[in-house]
């Protein structure tokens, strides 16, 4: 008989270093457009695992002398070869036991700035854009909480995870949330991100009592941080786009324009096209990377964290 510890070992011995699973009824209160059922009409469980974000992998960005190693093993081919191998191991056992597994295309700032939604392909259909919430998803699996930055952070690592998102009509036994906070509010994200993004009004979803909550972000503002078009963060657009002038205190882009403009720029500095060229090398596509390097909603908020010692390091057995 499948059972969800099978599962979670599976995870972990795919690639994965955390793994949690939601039971379909915590997303009853969810929109159509990111509720599961949208997407698997069968589903019944929703599991949701995570590779950890090295922390060698920001070292360049803090001492100002390399930024691709953030931008490959942060984002690219290192993280994800591993959910990828997690993905691949979890759905095989399902199948070996009778049920589907369907991924979902989990995300972010998608939701929040997203186009307006297609029309449906049918009368009873949602519009084709279904698109589950990452860090809401994860909450419910009992993986942690959204940091105030809206940032998730889990118990072992803090901001420093990636996840994704497997749909089943395996009925499994669900983890309990997260009773505790792992933020606290301190507000070093808020403080030290170069692109004044985060700290926006309260948002908060609620479940089984639950109530996690995270500040609104600025996703324009955050978008060109991450671009390295902020010169606050990025010395590249300094040095190559000099008459650009960008204070990002007036930035009033959406998320999607930022990253249009992002796009178009990126060719343009030298430093940021030559990585951009190297990362297509590591399944990233040549697309322009984070040269803001999480300064504030990662890099402070782990500081923070493990100075408390409030982050376990993910030290656990080996899974037999």
């Amino acid at each position: 008989m499948l059972t969800s510890q099978m599962v979670k070992d599976r995870a972990i011995k795919g690639g994965a270093d955390l793994c949690g699973i939601a039971n379909i009824d915590r997303f009853k209160d969810g929109p159509p457009e990111t509720h599961p059922s949208s997407l698997f009409p069968e589903a019944k469980s929703v599991i949701v695992y995570a590779s950890r974000i090295l922390k060698g992998s920001y070292k360049g960005i803090q001492e100002g002398t390399e930024w691709s190693t953030y931008w490959i093993y942060g984002y690219g081919s290192g993280i994800y070869s591993a959910l990828g191998g997690a993905t691949g191991a979890i759905a095989a056992l399902l199948e070996e036991h009778g049920h589907e597994a369907v991924a979902s295309p989990g995300g972010h700032t998608l939701l929040d700035e997203a186009p307006p939604a297609r029309e449906p392909l049918a009368a009873d259909k949602q519009p084709p854009c279904i698109m589950l919430h990452m860090r809401v998803a994860a909450a419910f699996a009992g993986l942690g909480e959204p940091g105030w930055s809206k940032v998730f952070l889990t118990p072992e690592f803090g901001p420093r995870q990636r996840f994704d998102i497997l749909l089943t009509d395996a009925e499994l036994e669900p983890d309990p949330l997260l009773d505790e906070h792992v933020c606290d509010k301190c507000m070093a994200c808020v403080r030290k991100c170069p692109g004044s993004a985060l700290g926006g009004e309260r948002e908060a979803v609620e479940v089984e009592g639950r109530e996690f909550e995270w500040g609104r972000v600025d996703c324009g503002k955050c978008k060109v941080t991450h671009w390295g078009l902020n010169p606050k963060a990025s010395p590249f657009v300094k040095k190559d786009l000099p008459g650009m002038q960008m204070d990002v205190e007036k930035v009033t882009y959406d998320w999607y324009e930022a990253y249009r403009l992002g796009f178009a720029l990126a060719e343009r500095i030298d430093y940021v096209n030559l990585v951009a060229q190297g990362t297509a090398e590591h399944g990233q596509g040549g697309r322009p990377g984070s040269v803001c390097g999480a300064v504030g909603c990662v890099q402070a908020c782990n500081t923070h964290l493990e100075a408390r010692g409030k982050l376990t390091g993910g030290v656990k057995g080996d899974v037999e």
